[in-house]
């Protein structure tokens, strides 16, 4: 049977979710696929299930492999595939009944080297279609353009709602980036979409999101010491690729690009911080404040940055002009004894025990 899709699946401890998963992928009407299970070092039963699955399913093959994260098992899994196009599901999602039907479809009438869908977030209870013009044939500079917050929006952060053409990504020897932790997957979609020259978005939901399995979740997890690093990393990769293909001359490109940092990636960095068993001193914020990616992004945003409240552009100020005093106090304030707290900004953040 000729392969159309190589469906690239990395597993690490997904023994509770695995089978709804597969189930979802093998069942599909769309059968001229290949299953490559890539068992990233699992302590617990998830080997054994993905065996079970290949001695009853030919299409399906398991590799077994040292645990070295997501982007590890994802290469070793191109390296491995023959299908015309590449999809990648995680371990702990469903997918519709019908996601390679359509995928595959608009790939092939359109003459696409990557194809979009819409997603539904499960816990969340939310729909999320594309933000990028949709039905419309475009260039790869072209579609991120079309999306309004590409980067504050994480349009660019998913990269199984896509179907890429295999082809492409060796041409252009396209792989993870194995030093990232977070946010490789922006990274690779970001290189493969800007290396195109046909992309296609559809609204279809065709793909479930299982928020609350996932085990990478800041918000879920532990300290993370290597967390600033790996950011670094990104931000770097990120600016160099928008440079390279003329991005960054686009002036709303490099403002929601400042703000994805400005929000996101600070508030990423300050949970992180929280997270820490050691003590936090005003050197730690004062490290964050004049991290490059962090004064790059105020300096492009200046004085606009578009925020909620009153309270968040006062605190965006003070991070702008990288008051570490009053934002270690505000951030920290009950791992501190400071006396006089948030005097620069009196009632603001509350008042201390002397009424300031």
């Amino acid at each position: 049977m000729t392969v159309s899709i190589s469906v690239i699946l990395p597993i690490y401890n997904a023994e509770k979710w695995i089978r709804d998963c597969l189930d979802s992928i093998i069942n599909q009407p769309f059968r001229h696929i290949e299953l490559l299970l890539i068992n990233d070092g699992s302590t617990d039963q998830s080997g054994a299930v993905c065996e079970a699955f290949a001695a009853r399913d030919s299409r399906i093959r398991v590799m077994h492999k040292p645990n070295r994260g997501t982007s590890s098992a994802r290469n070793i899994g191109l390296k491995a595939a023959t299908g015309k196009y590449i999809s990648f599901v995680d371990a702990d999602d469903v997918i519709d009944e019908l996601f390679f039907v359509k995928l595959y479809a608009a790939a092939e009438q359109f003459e696409c080297e990557t194809v979009i869908c819409g997603y539904e977030s499960l816990q969340k209870r939310e729909e999320k279609p594309p933000q990028f013009t949709l039905h419309t044939v475009m260039n790869g500079k072209e579609l991120v353009l079309s999306a309004e917050r590409a980067h504050s929006g994480n349009e660019l952060c998913f990269v199984w709602r896509c179907l890429f053409l295999r082809s492409l990504i060796e041409k252009r020897n396209i792989r993870f980036q194995e030093g990232l932790t977070i946010g490789e997957d922006m990274i690779f979609l970001l290189e493969v979409v800007l290396a195109a020259d046909r992309v296609y978005a559809i609204p279809d939901l065709l793909y479930r999101y299982n928020t609350h399995n996932n085990a990478d979740s800041l918000t879920r997890s532990s300290f993370r010491p290597h967390l600033e690093k790996c950011l670094i990393l990104q931000y770097e990769l990120r600016k160099r690729l928008s440079d390279k293909t003329g991005l960054l001359v686009n002036d709303r490109y490099r403002k929601d690009m400042a703000s994805y940092y400005i929000g996101e990636i600070r508030s990423m960095l300050i949970t992180n911080m929280k997270s820490n068993p050691e003590d936090i001193t005003k050197a730690d914020m004062k490290r964050i404040l004049h991290l490059k990616m962090m004064t790059d992004s105020t300096m492009q945003l200046g004085f606009a940055y578009k925020c909620g409240s009153l309270k968040e552009y006062l605190y965006y100020i003070a991070f702008k002009y990288k008051l570490a005093t009053l934002l270690f106090h505000f951030e920290f304030g009950r791992r501190s004894k400071p006396a006089r707290r948030f005097s620069l900004f009196p009632g603001l953040f509350g008042r201390s025990k002397n009424g300031i």
